[in-house]
């Protein structure tokens, strides 16, 4: 849950692009379905004859239990269906470029695409689709909050910093220096054996973003403020003044109107989240 948020995928659901991903899922496992994008009774009986296999409830519907079950991992050199899957739902395409190509070849394109995804999440960079690929994959960016993981650093995920300031925040002595390295990440498992006694690791995930996340505003100091500061490129001085709430006010003006200045939960999820997809 807190690092592979699997979402619900069931009959009805209008996501075409995944919903064709899924089917190419299951025609890799032999099951006579159509990949056109329509999650209807044959697609559904499919789900509910792996669920049985499985040994799990037969429902038909794709939840956290069950995709796990329909996943295969695909990467660079690969062909078929299972790579037809994850091309389908156009992991990592900008808007402004061409359509991923569904044509079962994990070639140098789908390999830039899957690893761009994975950068702009904050996943491994492996440019393999596997379970973690596929559980963002799954849920729609609304539901997402990125990962930071021990051993990145702010080359590769912009948010790192962000995330050490809320830790200090939240009482961690450490050293703000953007590097998760293994104080970062005993600081976050401390954090959520806080929290709860599951899902407890050194990754920065889903249960611990809304749990980090401190509302800020104008007049406010501190370490979540320059936590915001960082991740819209002002000066991390801790002090919301003019300058950090107009920087602030335009990120909002573009993602979250209207622009209230005011960091709460909604706008700390906009500064978080990839833009470009």
């Amino acid at each position: 849950m807190n690092v592979t948020p699997w979402y619900p995928l069931s009959a009805g659901d209008g996501r075409s692009g995944l919903v064709i991903g899924v089917q190419h899922l299951l025609r890799h496992s032999g099951h006579p379905i159509v990949a056109d994008g329509i999650f209807g009774p044959a697609t559904e009986s499919a789900v509910r004859d792996v669920q049985t296999s499985a040994g799990l409830p037969s429902t038909g519907e794709l939840d956290r239990d069950t995709w796990p079950q329909v996943v295969v991992p695909t990467g660079p050199g690969d062909s078929g269906e299972a790579v037809m899957a994850i091309q389908a739902t156009q992991p990592g395409s900008f808007i402004d470029e061409p359509l991923l190509l569904v044509d079962g070849d994990f070639g140098p394109v789908t390999k830039e695409r899957v690893r761009r995804f994975q950068r702009m999440w904050g996943l491994n960079r492996d440019a393999i689709a596997g379970p973690e690929t596929w559980s963002f994959v799954s849920a729609p960016s609304r539901d997402l909050w990125p990962l930071a993981k021990v051993g990145q650093t702010m080359t590769g995920n912009w948010r790192l910093r962000a995330v050490q300031h809320l830790l200090v925040r939240h009482g961690a002595g450490l050293t703000v220096d953007g590097d998760y390295g293994p104080a970062t990440g005993e600081a976050m498992r401390q954090f959520q054996l806080d929290l709860r006694a599951r899902y407890v690791s050194t990754t920065t995930g889903q249960l611990d973003w809304p749990a980090l996340v401190v509302t800020v505003g104008p007049g406010d100091t501190g370490a979540a403020v320059a936590a915001a500061q960082s991740l819209v490129s002002v000066t991390e001085d801790g002090d919301f003044g003019p300058v950090t709430e107009q920087a602030v006010r335009d990120v909002q003006s573009v993602f979250l109107p209207p622009a209230d200045g005011i960091v709460g939960p909604r706008t700390w999820h906009v500064l978080v989240v990839p833009k470009s997809e």
